[in-house]
């Protein structure tokens, strides 16, 4: 698999592929080594600080997922990885699930091309929590949507706001006159 991404006919192909399809919900891809992503325990924290609703709740939020040392280390498995944009007009905060399930759909729409293509090991990430269910499936239980259900960066570890503008991205806090939300695809 390795020789694969050698091929810099095959990596341009996925690449069209991936930028095709994220054009068709209005998003951005964004070329992205995986030895640019940050992982460190201090990203974690903002979920306990302030805490989000999802702490504890949620089995893709912590404390319901693995220690950041081993996400750093499964970073090492991955060959590339793609940033991927959403900006959106403002919207009220009971509206956030709308662009949110809009980034989670297409991530995983991505996620299917590079399936498609052979990269096997695609795993994809979006910011915010998990908004499938109106309340998670109590942790006995199995998820009521494994296949479509996905992580954030941050509840990984993963700083992806800092990767974000270190390519370019505007991001402010609070959002101005655009909103923009993240995802990033592992392969």
């Amino acid at each position: 698999m390795f020789n694969y991404w050698r091929n810099k006919k095959k990596k341009r192909l996925l690449l069209s592929l991936l930028e095709k399809k994220a054009a068709e919900a209005n998003l951005a891809v964004i070329v992205v080594s995986p030895k640019e992503i940050t992982v460190h325990e201090g990203v974690r924290l903002k979920c306990l600080v302030p805490q989000c609703e999802y702490y504890g709740v949620c089995r893709l939020c912590p404390p319901n997922l693995p220690p950041v040392s081993e996400i750093r280390a499964a970073l090492s498995y991955f060959q590339q990885a793609y940033l991927v944009v959403l900006r959106y007009p403002p919207v009220a905060r009971e509206e956030v699930w709308k662009p949110e399930k809009i980034l989670l759909d297409t991530v995983n729409e991505l996620e299917k091309v590079a399936w498609s293509k052979g990269f096997y090991r695609a795993a994809g990430l979006v910011v915010g929590g998990c908004k499938l269910c109106e309340r998670c499936a109590p942790l006995h239980e199995p998820c009521r949507h494994p296949y479509r259900a996905r992580p954030s960066p941050a509840g990984l570890g993963i700083d992806i706001t800092m990767l974000a503008k270190r390519k370019g991205i505007p991001l402010s806090w609070p959002p101005g006159d655009e909103l923009i939300f993240l995802g990033l695809l592992l392969v």
